[in-house]
């Protein structure tokens, strides 16, 4: 009996044993851990919900049994243990599923920014005549104030395009080890120069190392959020940059990410834009493009971090801490 003990307590899945009436015969360490990282409720809730299935209550054995226990998603497998109990092999799917989800993201914002891409590239010839023939005009014409607002329309479009080509065109980092803090500050005060009426609050953790990124790219990325959460407060109200490290149970379980946190005093994403919020030309602005979100989402992934909305009107960046030899 001993010698089974072991092979059960060396298994890394919990493995519970529950008689009919819901009392726990036994409990590998999986199974413990398990249940203080649920609490009572939760786990009790989890271990007798295979009771509920007809099969089980017939003695037959069932596999796959999916059941949602708040934000943790598991599959149990339930074998009959003597007359009406039941053997649970318990697995937590939750890191697989929102890896799944995350892939499904990312196709179809790749799909769709290879569709746009291809229509926006033509439009860099005509645009570039409109912008040669105002150049030309303003050394003659009496109108230079209309010239001006030519020319300032035609590089907004060619920003535009640049951003839409940014999406499916491979980027060239030049990364360096720099501390974040002062690519945030270098963002903090573009966005603050234009913006007299926000408060920026900085929440920093000043232990954090030097990360290896392009200190360019990821300054387009923090003022790109920065100037979202200005516009979703009407340019009055606070900001917060938070960083530190992360311990996300599915992205950063070992602690080898540091986080960045940008939080608005706005109301946050409404419910129904959230899955599509780093897709092209999907925004919840009236005149937005929706293509800053999602050439700031590639530029993160290019560092192999993540950018996410994680609500509460907070944008967060996960970036990997380098390891040194």
């Amino acid at each position: 009996m001993e010698k089974f003990e072991k092979i059960l307590e060396s298994i890394e899945d919990p493995v519970v044993v529950v008689s009919e009436e819901g009392n726990i015969i036994y409990m590998n360490q999986a199974g413990y851990i398990l249940k203080s990282q649920l609490g009572n409720k939760q786990f009790n809730e989890l271990i007798n919900h295979p009771f509920s299935f007809e099969f089980t209550k017939k003695g037959m054995s069932v596999k796959g049994i999916f059941k949602e226990i708040k934000k943790s998603r598991f599959l149990i497998d339930a074998f009959p243990y003597e007359k009406k109990g039941l053997t649970l092999l318990i697995r937590d799917i939750t890191r697989f599923i929102e890896l799944e989800e995350l892939s499904k993201k990312e196709g179809l914002i790749i799909t769709v920014s290879k569709l746009l891409s291809s229509v926006f590239h033509d439009m860099k010839g005509p645009v570039g005549g409109i912008k040669g023939a105002a150049q030309l005009l303003k050394e003659d014409i009496q109108d230079k104030e209309l010239v001006e607002d030519i020319l300032y329309e035609t590089k907004r479009i060619e920003k535009m395009i640049n951003e839409i080509v940014l999406l499916t065109k491979p980027i060239k980092l030049s990364k360096s080890y720099i501390n974040i803090h002062k690519v945030l500050d270098d963002a903090i005060k573009t966005t603050e120069n234009q913006c007299p009426e926000i408060i920026f609050e900085r929440v920093y953790d000043p232990s954090l190392p030097d990360l290896l990124i392009d200190p360019d790219y990821m300054n387009r990325v923090f003022i790109n959020i920065l100037r979202n959460g200005v516009e979703a407060i009407n340019g009055k109200g606070k900001i917060i940059i938070q960083t530190g490290i992360s311990w996300d149970k599915i992205y950063s379980p070992k602690g080898n990410k540091v986080f960045i946190r940008i939080k608005d005093s706005g109301k946050g994403v409404p419910e129904e834009f959230i899955d599509r919020l780093f897709i092209p030309f999907i925004s919840t602005k009236k005149k937005g493009m929706g293509i800053g979100l999602s050439s700031s989402y590639k530029i993160v992934k290019e560092h192999n971090g993540i950018l996410r909305y994680i609500g509460d009107a907070t944008f967060e960046i996960l970036l990997p801490i380098p390891e040194r030899s």
